[in-house]
This record gives C-alpha cells, sequence and structure tokens, in this order.
C-alpha cells in the first residue's frame, strides 16, 4: 500500500483524546507504510509546533469566550504534540519541542496558555526556543531556488544544525495574507531575528491596515516567495528529513491566523505525509475545498462583478495557489495527481488527492478578505481598480 498523504478523522470523545489518537494514527500508518523506515527517529527530532498568537484576550484580535481553550483554531492542539512526543520518545529518540515566537510572554508564555507543559510535565521532552539575540547563535541557509533576492541568504537558529529530522506539526487554518497556513508556512515561524517576519509581510496585511488590492496582491506574491524560500533553504542548508503533520481537530475558517476574525470549526482531521511538505498542503487545500477550480470559478465571478473581463492567464493565476506552485517548483512534492489514505468512520481507503473533500464535515471553508476581494493572484500589476481600498473588520 503505497500513498502520498493519509489523513485521519475518527471521533474518540473528547477533543483532547482525538487529536492524540488522531495524530497517533497518522504517525503509525506512515511507519506501517514504510515511509519512515530511513529516517533517523532515533536522533534528535525537532517538533516544530505552529505557536502564534497566545489566548489572550486582551490582545488585539484576541479570541472570543468560545475561543478560551487549549483546543482552538490558532495554536497546534497541545495532545498533537503530546502524541507526537511520545511517537519520538517511544522510538529512542530526543523530542526537542522548538519554536520562537515573539508575541508577549514570548515562546514559553505560549507553551504555558497552550496548556503544553502540564500535559507533558514527567516526558522526555524539551522546550527550546529558537529566538536569537545575536549573529552568533545563528545559521546561514540558501533556498534550492530563488524568487526574491531580498530573501536569497536568511538564518536560523544555530540548533537546526543540530537535528536529524524535523516534524513539522501545523495547523489546518485559513490565512488573510496567504489563503492557507500549513507545512510550508509554519517553518516562516523559524526565520531570524524576528524583525525579518515582518519585513517578509511587506506591509501587506489587511488585519491591520486598509490596503488597495494591487498592493495586496504585491504582499501575497512576495510574501508566498519569502515563506516558501524560508522551508526549502531549511531543507536544503541541512538536508534533514520531514515528517509533516497538519492538525485540524479544531480548524480555523476566514481571515486567520489569528483568533479573531477567524472562526472556528471542528473537524477532528489529521493529515500527515514525509518530505512533501508541498503534497500536504495541497491535501489541505482540497479538504478545505480550496480546489484551483473553486477558486479560479470564484475570481471569475468575483471580477465579473468589478465589470472587468479577465483572460484565462489571470484567471488561472487565481485558481493556483502561488506558493503551491514554488513549492512544487522547489522539489517539495506534487500538488496535483497525489494520494490520499482515508481512515474515517466510513472506510479505510486509498483515493485521489483532490477528492479529500469528501470528508469535510460542512461547506467549504469561508473565505479570507483578499481573496473574495480578488487580490489572490502575483500577477498583481494587472489587478483590476488597484486604488480600491478595503480591510478586515472584526465584528463584536
Amino acid at each position: 500500500m503505497k500513498f502520498d498523504v493519509v489523513a485521519v478523522s475518527l471521533d474518540s470523545g473528547s477533543l483532547g483524546a482525538t487529536a492524540y489518537d488522531n495524530t497517533m494514527q497518522a504517525l503509525k500508518t506512515l511507519e506501517a507504510d514504510g515511509q519512515l523506515d530511513k529516517l533517523k527517529l532515533s536522533g534528535t527530532v525537532m517538533i516544530k509546533p505552529n505557536f502564534t498568537q497566545p489566548p489572550n484576550p486582551s490582545l488585539k484580535f484576541g479570541p472570543r469566550n468560545s475561543d478560551l481553550t487549549i483546543h482552538n483554531h490558532v495554536c497546534t492542539d497541545p495532545y498533537t504534540i503530546k502524541a507526537a512526543c511520545d511517537f519520538v520518545i517511544d522510538h529512542g529518540g530526543k523530542a526537542l519541542i522548538c519554536e520562537g515566537t515573539k508575541w508577549p510572554g514570548g515562546t514559553r508564555g505560549v507553551y504555558l496558555q497552550t496548556g503544553c507543559e502540564p500535559l507533558l510535565e514527567g516526558s522526555k521532552a524539551v522546550l527550546f526556543d529558537t529566538s536569537t539575540e545575536s549573529p552568533a547563535q545563528r545559521v546561514k541557509i540558501r533556498p534550492a531556488r530563488v524568487w526574491l533576492e531580498d530573501f536569497a541568504e536568511m538564518d536560523v537558529h544555530e540548533v537546526f544544525s543540530q537535528v536529524d529530522v524535523i516534524l513539522n506539526l501545523a495547523k489546518l487554518k485559513c490565512h488573510s495574507n496567504a489563503l492557507i497556513t500549513g507545512a510550508v508556512k509554519n517553518m516562516y515561524g523559524s526565520l531570524e531575528p524576528s524583525q525579518r517576519r515582518a519585513e517578509g509581510h511587506f506591509c501587506a496585511d489587511p488585519l491591520w491596515t486598509r490596503i488597495s488590492r494591487r498592493r495586496m496582491a504585491e504582499g501575497y506574491k512576495k510574501l508566498c516567495e519569502t515563506f516558501v524560500q524560508v522551508h526549502s533553504g531549511i531543507l536544503n542548508t541541512f538536508g534533514m528529513d520531514e515528517i509533516c503533520v497538519i492538525e485540524g481537530v479544531i480548524s480555523g475558517e476566514g481571515d486567520g491566523p489569528l483568533f479573531q476574525p477567524a472562526t472556528p470549526r471542528q473537524e477532528n482531521v489529521v493529515l500527515a505525509s514525509v518530505n512533501n511538505p508541498a503534497t500536504i498542503d495541497a491535501a489541505e487545500s482540497y479538504y478545505v475545498g480550496y480546489s484551483p477550480e473553486f477558486l479560479r470559478n470564484f475570481a471569475q465571478y468575483a471580477l465579473h462583478e468589478m465589470n472587468f473581463a479577465a483572460d484565462d492567464e489571470l484567471l488561472d493565476s487565481y485558481g493556483e495557489q502561488y506558493f503551491l506552485k514554488l513549492a512544487e517548483e522547489s522539489g517539495m512534492g506534487r500538488t496535483r495527481d497525489f494520494s490520499a489514505y482515508v481512515i474515517s468512520p466510513q472506510a479505510s481507503e486509498i483515493m485521489p488527492g483532490h477528492m479529500l473533500g469528501l470528508m469535510r464535515r460542512g461547506d467549504v471553508f469561508a473565505l479570507p478578505t483578499f481573496v473574495r476581494h480578488a487580490a489572490n493572484t502575483p500577477l498583481y500589476d494587472r489587478v483590476p481598480e488597484p486604488d480600491y481600498e478595503f480591510k478586515v473588520e472584526v465584528t463584536a
């Protein structure tokens, strides 16, 4: 049995048990298929979760009352992190939980507020803050391909040179600048010093300011290039293997990646793949409903509402997520014509990856605002009404 991505969607009762069991099932399925045979799991394994805005209601775009739980749509579920740590430790490896967030409280603050510390207390897993204070703590990385010269050479914490495997624990959620955030973008939080991450957004963030369609599209193009080059740079420079997991027990739709205005939805799904970050992100896109056909058709409708007649080249650029195209060109896996092994209450079977939306528990995920404003194209100089401005609004 050979497949490119495994998708597990079972219900173990509580959210914590579901996150743990589905993550462990996904990892064990990869192992049973022989896909982990050549990986050095007995060595040092970097477990890279998605730690972003902590669940603090006082922060801008902070959570609603319904989001005040460790099982939320923003940070990787702590039970998924525990499952990954247990899996590594059971294989004789050193589990190093690595993140470098600059939100209030820092990496340790998010680790505490998401419930990781009490859950992992007594285990052999170690938290490691990849934030750096000086160039002496950093090493240079260079991507396999360069689209954006400003990020042709970058820095990450030197710990990357000391690990054997990366276990990339991304969160299944939409993104207000990049459409989705998954395995490829999750490594962007490793870029150092931290202000470089803000530079990568090119001041094109509709969560924080009013922005024109054309400026947003330019920011979308450059951000996609930046985070693909970061991920490619890490793999290209250090040459380690990567297990990718996307946890979507509680997923986020709309204008993520923060608590608001994104909204949570329970999906109970965990995706996993080996050395194929682009493929698993394509699987995530099909799962949430963002197929190339859907995105192209939506763009055609949105542009028609603006009385703008788009040619096939422009419409195709809307349909094909730009970062997936670049990631595939960088050797991170296929984004079309891949297979998925689905484990659900209804069946356990291999299906074409483009059919993963059949597992979804509801309608297509709500689109981010910039997509609804037809700014999700790298062909930014062709975006209609370049001076029209919009901003993501948070409703009470």
